[in-house]
């Protein structure tokens, strides 16, 4: 299976429809949410509303860049592999909200096994940032998750590709 531009397009409008679809609760249920880099006050503000303009772009970004790397003739990834992938990240993202949400301590314990993780897997992946954004985007807004997704996509190719390169010379050097 192929992720067609119909189906990229198709994903996009039901992200689309969802965040606003949060948006438009929130709107009617006391008010649109701000939320604040590092929960710090005197950071500017980024509202739930902004992050309902900015996630649909990103969505069929990434589903882009995922078409491209799994439809490539000679590519080793196929869509079912990336779906593993994003429902992986999108569920380790959710545990994270979850937690937070409910006073819950293991979020750091979940974060720093991640980037042990980035070491033995290509976390850096579009299909794993998108599952990240998606996923915690519903307690933190859509903004913060993509801005530490794209930080953490850049920290964790340099992981995956460091942690090749160590493996590699260590095998040359025990041959």
């Amino acid at each position: 299976m192929k992720l067609s531009r119909n189906l990229r397009f198709l994903i996009t409008v039901c992200v689309t429809l969802l965040v606003w679809g949060h948006v438009l609760w929130d709107h009617f249920h006391g008010g649109i949410p701000v939320h604040y880099l590092f929960m710090d006050k005197n950071m500017p503000p980024f509202p739930n509303w902004l992050g309902g303009i900015i996630l649909p772009f990103f969505t069929w970004i990434a589903l882009y860049r995922i078409h491209k790397r799994v439809d490539a003739p000679d590519s080793k990834n196929t869509l079912r592999l990336a779906v593993g992938r994003f429902l992986a990240a999108l569920l380790v993202a959710a545990s994270i909200s979850v937690c937070f949400e409910n006073g819950i301590e293991i979020p750091n314990y979940i974060l720093y096994s991640i980037f042990v993780l980035a070491f033995i897997f290509p976390l850096y992946k579009s299909e794993y940032v998108l599952g990240w954004v998606l996923g915690s985007s519903y307690s933190f807004g859509a903004m913060i998750p993509m801005l530490f997704g794209i930080v953490l996509a850049g920290v964790f190719f340099v992981f995956y590709k460091v942690g090749r390169a160590l493996i590699k010379l260590f095998s040359a050097k025990k041959s």
